[in-house]
């Protein structure tokens, strides 16, 4: 057991949107979301701390870690202390959640010692984000763009990968972020 790990998970944007018939596109952008777990001995309390937005909710977090512990069966031995920062603007349509549920997957994952496969990582964070009730379908098109990068497609009702394009190295995104938060 590590009792401590750090990751990093990468921004992404929508190319089709999945909520009308359940099949998404989405690619991969260069914003980040870096997560820090650290493993206490107080079973059941996970406590979440975003520094960059820190008057945001720290649900989507807090159910991540506790899928993951969920998952190894070890939510009774363990609780975490979460924390995130990021360079993605929270709410404006650049897949804040998606990356961070990625982010503190991966980082909470590492602190047990453990290893997953991509796609059961990815899956506990749509099961986190579904938690949270930070989404509508999931978004596994936003957490695979994230977690793998370039392009996809994916049925986001079966959870399965459709596609994987690579994108070229020298593409450029440019995004209006609204001053506002989407409601």
């Amino acid at each position: 057991m590590t009792e401590k790990a750090e990751a990093i998970a990468h921004g992404a944007a929508t190319i089709v949107n999945a909520i009308a018939l359940g099949k998404g596109a989405a690619f991969g952008v260069d914003l980040w979301t870096k997560a820090e777990v650290r493993l206490t001995e107080e079973p059941h309390v996970i406590k979440g701390e975003i520094t960059s937005d820190p008057a945001e909710s720290t649900l989507l977090t807090e159910r991540t870690v506790s899928r993951v512990f969920k998952h190894f069966s070890v939510e009774k031995r363990f609780g975490a202390k979460v924390k995130t920062w990021s360079n993605i603007p929270v709410a404006r349509g650049l897949k804040s959640s998606s990356v961070a549920a990625n982010a503190v997957a991966l980082a909470a994952v590492a602190a047990l010692g453990r290893t997953l496969d991509d796609l059961t990582v990815v899956n506990l964070g749509v099961d986190a984000a579904f938690d949270a009730k930070v989404t509508v379908t999931g978004a596994f098109d936003d957490a695979c763009a994230s977690y793998f990068g370039g392009a996809v497609v994916t049925d986001n009702l079966k959870r399965k990968l459709l596609k994987r394009v690579k994108l070229p190295e020298d593409l450029t995104a440019l995004f209006h972020v609204p001053s506002r938060k989407a409601t």
